[in-house]
């Protein structure tokens, strides 16, 4: 997305090479101003639009480097990006593609292990929550499955909704809870561990402070069915398009106000 001052003025009339100096200088501190705006705009209907990427995807547009102005010549440029190769994913879609293959991949990564037989493997994490954190909730199967629901439920039943103590008040680190992998609950659910940490300090009751998540791990191998661990793919949010909608239309408003108390 690129806009020229210069050539909005052009397009709707005005003769470039006439205007003074002073107006020029008006004209960058606006559109310096403008192109803020515009940043703050993104994020706003990134905020408006999105829900488990939503935290990744404005990151990448409050980063240092997503905005910057330059002088290229005598053209001062403004430029807002977002920045990040999963907040572009997140903008521009993905296409499906094999985790276990595609490299480095899970399997091609330094964390991947061998077994006795020479066969590569990993642990692959996955974190849950029984909060309403946009970031953690469910997708694809899991959400049609009303896997949130049902979590809160196991979570409850199994006593990993509740941190686990010693008897002077202490926190139990590490994995504390498990749900057994025979246990009647979703497939995705089972072998669901409450693991807690310290996080320092104490409570007015005078109890250690702590952290827990929930968590499960599944196994990747090079035995893994070839029709496994196929990521389906991101569809792009296109967001950037209603941006470049709202800037030309800023943008046109800017130059009829400031050319009107030029004239």
């Amino acid at each position: 997305m690129n806009f020229s001052v210069a050539s909005k003025l052009e397009e709707l009339g005005y003769n470039v090479s006439a205007i003074e100096a002073a107006t020029v200088e008006s004209f960058k501190m606006s559109v310096g101003n403008l192109a803020k705006s515009a940043q703050n705009e993104w994020i706003r209907l990134a905020q408006q639009k999105l829900k488990t990427s939503r935290e990744d995807y404005i990151n990448g547009l409050r980063m240092a480097e997503s905005f910057s102005m330059s002088m290229v010549g005598a053209t001062t440029k403004f430029e807002v990006q977002l920045v990040g190769k999963m907040a572009n994913n997140y903008e521009f879609g993905m296409a499906s593609y094999d985790m276990k293959a595609v490299r480095p991949g899970w399997l091609g990564g330094a964390k991947a292990k061998t077994s006795k037989d020479g066969t590569k493997y990993i642990s692959i994490p996955f974190r849950h929550s029984i909060g309403s954190a946009a970031r953690l909730a469910y997708s694809g199967k899991a959400k049609r499955d009303d896997l949130s629901k049902e979590l809160r439920k196991v979570a409850k039943d199994y006593g990993l909704n509740r941190m686990l103590r010693t008897a002077s008040g202490g926190v139990v680190t590490g994995s504390v809870k498990r749900v057994p992998n025979s246990a009647p609950v979703h497939p995705y659910l089972r072998g669901l561990t409450r693991v807690q940490h310290k996080t320092g300090g104490h409570t007015s009751k005078g109890k250690e402070r702590g952290s827990s998540s929930l968590m499960t791990w599944r196994i990747m191998s090079e035995k893994s069915p070839a029709s496994s661990w196929i990521h389906p793919g991101i569809q792009g949010a296109n967001i950037l398009r209603d941006v470049e909608i709202w800037v030309d239309n800023e943008l046109n408003s800017l130059i009829n106000i400031m050319m009107g108390e030029v004239r």
